[in-house]
């Protein structure tokens, strides 16, 4: 569908809007809500860490506890603070898809029955926005402008 003059423009101009905003708030939703869980664990220091890789038991192979927690949180702070800043958006986006399928493998092998449901649910969210880029408001969109 085409649309046709200077009032087409404005139309086609506030659903860009409206698309872009869309962009930014799921972005932020989902980055200060990681950043708010993960930055205490990460700042917790290695008992904390230990405790986050007794989660994900079904990675252990030779791995130690505390390492594997570590990476865990690393891979949700940088995910995060690419979703937040819009920097480096899509692999932020994979890290992101990695950690929630890793949480939905742990918890389908624990066996709860809704969380893995959440945890799918925020990987396809996290694909979805892999798919569509961070929008006009990132901060690696403005610095490309300039």
């Amino acid at each position: 569908m085409t649309l046709i003059g200077n009032r087409g423009k404005r139309m086609q101009a506030a659903g860009e809007r409206q698309l872009n905003m869309g962009l930014l708030l799921m972005r932020l939703g989902i980055a200060v809500t990681l950043l708010v869980n993960a930055v205490p664990k990460l700042l917790g220091g290695t008992q904390m860490w230990a405790r986050v890789g007794k989660d994900l038991q079904f990675l252990q192979a030779d791995f130690p506890f505390p390492a594997a927690g570590l990476t865990l949180l690393l891979l949700q702070v940088l995910g995060s603070i690419g979703m937040l800043t819009g920097g480096l958006f899509r692999i932020s986006a994979v890290l992101l898809t990695a950690a929630y399928s890793l949480y939905f493998v742990n918890f389908f092998t624990i066996g709860y029955k809704t969380l893995p449901l959440y945890a799918a649910a925020l990987a396809c969210v996290c694909i979805g926005l892999m798919i569509t880029g961070p929008g006009r408001f990132a901060v690696a969109v403005k610095i490309e402008k300039k």
